[in-house]
């Protein structure tokens, strides 16, 4: 965490453009409280233009105050000069970012829709796992074990007694006879792997995709996976799901796990609700990623709209690999299910790489990855630190301990009171 974020106040830091916003910097603790002796200053720069406005400000209670009307959508840098006797140094930066309503009234949704529990190849049990994202900060996730509904809805049935903000949703990854394609449903009110071990129905149904598709440019077996495919992802729309299109550039058996005229395709059709831009690829197979990432760009050259997320794809949260490597910002009014699906398939999300000891990487529209970039700086290690006293309280819970349960009722709503802090 910056340390300006650790021995100051600085409230709100999300300020609305074309408003007068009050803002207040109230140093925390004695090491840093302003010198009675010296004189301050305020200096305003914004990240478009090369420009240092002198802002005024007042002393109240020790604290710094100032009041700004934001002209434009971008990133400022307050600058805090001390001055005692001649020489003036600086004391402090601040960051605060001003946006256009729209992404104002957002709010940004930490989240993981395709990870894995020991019901399938997973090392921990549903319980477990979605303690644990808790505990890295997370606000929503689904469960997704390979061919199984049940063990997310076990994962929500385990956190149902204990009253927090942390959304569990169901979900599965899907897998129909004979094709190698991995889909995701993300929020379905039912399983469409259960659907598809009616294997009669199962194949007339594909039967009448199949018959709807062009592409004669595939072979018999590919058209037959593609109608596979599409019947999938319909259903999953009609349980009220997002669906997912996942790692096609993920290398298994010598190939990718899709071929090339399939993904082909896919794309453009696109049967499917979003595309998995980064996956749960290790770092000795972080190529699958970049292939994924380049062939987004290329079909976004196309004039398509292509929403995406960012998942893990983790098998374990205790292990070291993937868990909170890859994750999805959503821009929404609240992580209800319906709010989340609506802002991933509106394009307000960004994917996040975030292995530990690299910089960064969000992919997404340039307007929302500018201000992600700001808030994995500014925001997100404040709101993450109240998200882990939940996550560690739901593990002693969950391992019995009535203490632990009694005290997560202190946590409530924590997140909503930070991020109420720091939105203007």
């Amino acid at each position: 965490m910056l340390l300006h974020n650790l021995f100051y106040d600085i409230a709100p830091k999300i300020l609305p453009v074309g408003r007068l916003t009050k803002v207040t910097i109230r140093p925390l603790y004695d090491h840093i409280q302003l010198n009675p002796e010296g004189r301050y200053d305020l200096q305003l720069m914004g990240r478009e233009f090369q420009t240092a406005d002198p802002i005024p400000m007042t002393s109240e209670n020790g604290a710094l105050v100032f009041t700004f009307t934001p002209a434009t959508e971008q990133e400022y840098e307050l600058v805090l000069f001390e001055t005692i006797g001649e020489a003036r140094v600086k004391r402090e930066g601040f960051n605060f970012y001003a946006l256009q309503d729209d992404l104002f009234n957002t709010r940004p949704w930490k989240g993981d829709i395709h990870l894995h529990s020991c019901r399938s190849d997973g090392r921990e049990s549903p319980a477990y796992v979605a303690a644990r994202y808790r505990q890295a900060g997370f606000d929503f996730f689904a469960l997704t074990d390979h061919h199984r509904y049940e063990p997310s809805l076990e994962a929500i049935d385990a956190l149902k007694n204990f009253d927090t903000d942390f959304r569990v949703y169901p979900g599965e990854e899907v897998h129909p006879p004979s094709n190698p394609v991995h889909h995701i449903n993300f929020g379905g009110s039912f399983s469409v792997n259960d659907l598809h071990r009616d294997k009669e129905r199962y194949e007339k149904e594909v039967d009448l995709v199949e018959g709807t598709l062009e592409h004669p440019e595939l072979t018999p077996a590919e058209r037959r996976i593609l109608a596979s495919s599409v019947w999938v992802f319909n259903k999953i729309r009609e349980a009220g799901g997002l669906s997912l299109f996942c790692h096609p550039y993920w290398v298994t058996g010598n190939r990718y796990n899709v071929s090339e005229p399939i993904i082909k395709a896919l794309f453009a059709d696109m049967p499917f609700d979003a595309f998995e831009l980064l996956g749960g690829f290790s770092k000795a197979t972080y190529e699958g990623n970049v292939l994924q990432i380049a062939r987004w760009g290329d079909e976004r050259a196309k004039g398509k709209k292509i929403p995406i997320v960012g998942v893990s794809d983790s098998h374990g949260t205790e292990n070291g690999n993937l868990f909170d490597w890859y994750y999805t910002l959503v821009f929404a009014p609240t992580p209800d299910f319906k709010d989340l699906k609506a802002a991933i398939l509106n394009e307000a999300a960004v994917a996040v790489q975030a292995i530990p000891g690299e910089c960064p990487q969000i992919y997404g529209p340039f307007r929302i990855v500018k201000f992600a970039y700001f808030l994995l700086r500014e925001v997100l290690p404040l709101h993450d630190a109240e998200c882990a006293e939940e996550g560690r309280l739901l593990l002693k819970a969950l391992a019995g301990d009535k203490d632990a349960a009694a005290m997560l009722k202190l946590t409530k709503n924590r997140v909503k009171k930070l991020f109420d802090h720091l939105w203007a």
